[in-house]
């Protein structure tokens, strides 16, 4: 994909940066992602293709990356549409949602963090 796909939206809480990780499980041989930080935890999305990096939210929020699969487990139509990185570069190793898919379950998940979702999901 060639534009650019789910552009941050401004937020004085979060600096948001572009950054590009290395990674022998995308095609393109690496992923270029939007990134910021919340409660010690990254927050990615992928630039082209709006995959969100579900694994940083999920631990800003204080939960185990474990409870993710359980998760998957109950909702087949996550576990047909996600990426798992297991490889590359440390930070970008977890599970990967389809833009719309992380917004519907960050919505439901998400409310005590929501503010610091603002730059991700508006």
């Amino acid at each position: 994909m060639s534009e650019v796909a789910h552009t941050p939206f401004n937020c004085a809480k979060h600096q948001v940066h572009c950054a590009k990780y290395s990674t022998s499980l995308d095609p393109r041989g690496y992923i270029p992602v939007y990134e910021y930080v919340a409660f010690n935890q990254p927050i990615l999305w992928d630039r082209e293709t709006g995959y969100v990096y579900w694994t940083g939210i999920w631990k800003s929020m204080g939960r185990e990356k474990s409870e993710i699969t359980k998760l998957l487990e109950t909702n087949t139509k996550l576990s047909t549409e996600v990426k798992k990185i297991r490889g590359g570069f440390l930070k970008i190793q977890g599970t990967w949602l389809p833009f719309e898919s992380a917004f519907d379950l960050a919505t439901k998940t998400c409310w005590y963090i929501r503010e610091d979702l603002e730059p991700i999901f508006g």
